[in-house]
């Protein structure tokens, strides 16, 4: 296939994997001379104005780790969208630095099911979205020259099977733990509203990725699913928008105490 066009898709809450696959997009845009474009399916919003993959594209697709998988609430628009006819796509997953797990295997996984063929793949260590120290600094700009010389080195055309760590159809999610190393259940727990610093602007309702949060007439409303993805309360400028479910705030805790610093982003394909 002649690539006449770089597509970067990508689901971004907070902004950290839009600026990753962003950055492997313009180095494929220029490694091949073509034009480039972004599609998001981070918001309700992004998710209707979705066209169809471009036939002659080829597709750097990228998504944060929820427990070790692609983000469940999302697999929906991934399997409706993620079509092609043998589109060469590269695999992006980015991570707080605890573990990626079977995020990539499903990935490619999902790729290959929706007709695209897997080239290559990309661990990529973030700002941790549950703690505002874990990875703090990440993606660094070390971090990224390393994926963009990956994407520039990496052959396009290739007969061998992309393999990756992980299983690649997992039945479970890793279970977040509190402090004592039990279980943490914090999956009904969403944001609270500081009502004292609260302006009423509707930030967190227009980024909320599953539309659930509702503006009443004083204050914002969380509704319906929340996938604890600090959408919200990293755009809240007033800071009125907090977490403090008890396990929630143990697991970030032990998070904090337990995950190294340092965490290397890793490769696949092209070897």
């Amino acid at each position: 296939m002649k690539i006449e066009q770089i597509a970067g898709i990508y689901f971004s809450p907070t902004g950290g994997t839009r600026k990753i696959v962003e950055t492997a997009v313009q180095a494929l845009a220029a490694r091949f001379g073509v034009p480039y474009q972004m599609v998001s399916y981070t918001t309700p919003a992004d998710r209707e104005r979705a066209v169809s993959l471009p036939p002659a594209a080829l597709v750097v697709w990228g998504t944060p780790v929820y427990a070790g998988r692609i983000p469940n609430k999302t697999l929906p628009f991934v399997d409706a969208f993620l079509r092609g006819n043998g589109n060469p796509l590269i695999a992006i997953a980015t991570f707080g630095g605890r573990h990626y797990a079977n995020t990539l295997s499903e990935m490619v996984l999902k790729a290959r099911q929706g007709g695209l063929s897997p080239v290559g793949a990309a661990a990529m260590v973030c700002r941790h979205v549950f703690s505002p120290t874990l990875s703090a600094s990440r993606p660094t700009e070390d971090d990224l020259q390393q994926l963009r010389d990956f994407v520039t080195r990496l052959p396009i055309e290739k007969s061998e099977i992309l393999s990756v760590p992980g299983e690649p159809d997992p039945q479970s999610y890793y279970t977040p733990l509190k402090e004592d190393l039990q279980p943490a259940k914090f999956l009904k727990s969403k944001p609270q509203v500081n009502e004292n610093q609260c302006v009423h602007c509707g930030k967190c309702a227009e980024v909320c990725p599953m539309g659930s949060i509702v503006l009443s007439t004083k204050f914002p409303v969380f509704e319906g699913t929340c996938i604890k993805c600090q959408a919200c309360i990293r755009n809240c400028a007033q800071h009125a928008l907090r977490m403090e479910d008890a396990d929630f705030l143990s697991h970030v805790r032990m998070l904090e105490a337990t995950v190294k610093e340092g965490r290397e982003n890793e490769f696949y394909g092209g070897n």
